[in-house]
C-alpha cells in the first residue's frame, strides 16, 4: 500500500508519521460496516420493496440503488431516482 502512495506522492510517502484506521463494527452510530450485505438473489426478488415510497416517504440511499449498490455512484443514482419521484408526485 505504502508503494503506490510513493508512486503518487513520492518517496516520503513510505515513511508516515501516523496511521489511522477505522473499525466500522465497532462505530455506535454506523451499527456495522460500510454497506449492506445481500445474500444472491436478494436485490433482484425483493429490491423493489426498498425503493417503494411509503405514504409521503421516498427512500434513498446506496442499498437502494439499482445499480452499483454499495458505492457513492449507487446512493448518488439513487438519491436522483427518489428527487425525481418527489418532483413527479
Amino acid at each position: 500500500m505504502l508503494a503506490c502512495f510513493a508512486k503518487y506522492f513520492g518517496e516520503r510517502a513510505l515513511a508516515p508519521r501516523q496511521y489511522a484506521e477505522k473499525l466500522w463494527e465497532h462505530d455506535e452510530w454506523a451499527r456495522g460496516c460500510y454497506g449492506a450485505f445481500c445474500p444472491p438473489g436478494l436485490l433482484t426478488q425483493h429490491g423493489a420493496a426498498l425503493r417503494a415510497p411509503t405514504g409521503p416517504l421516498h427512500w434513498a440511499g446506496t442499498e437502494t440503488a439499482t445499480v452499483w449498490s454499495g458505492y457513492i455512484d449507487g446512493a448518488l443514482q439513487s438519491g436522483e431516482r427518489a428527487a425525481r419521484e418527489i418532483l413527479s408526485g
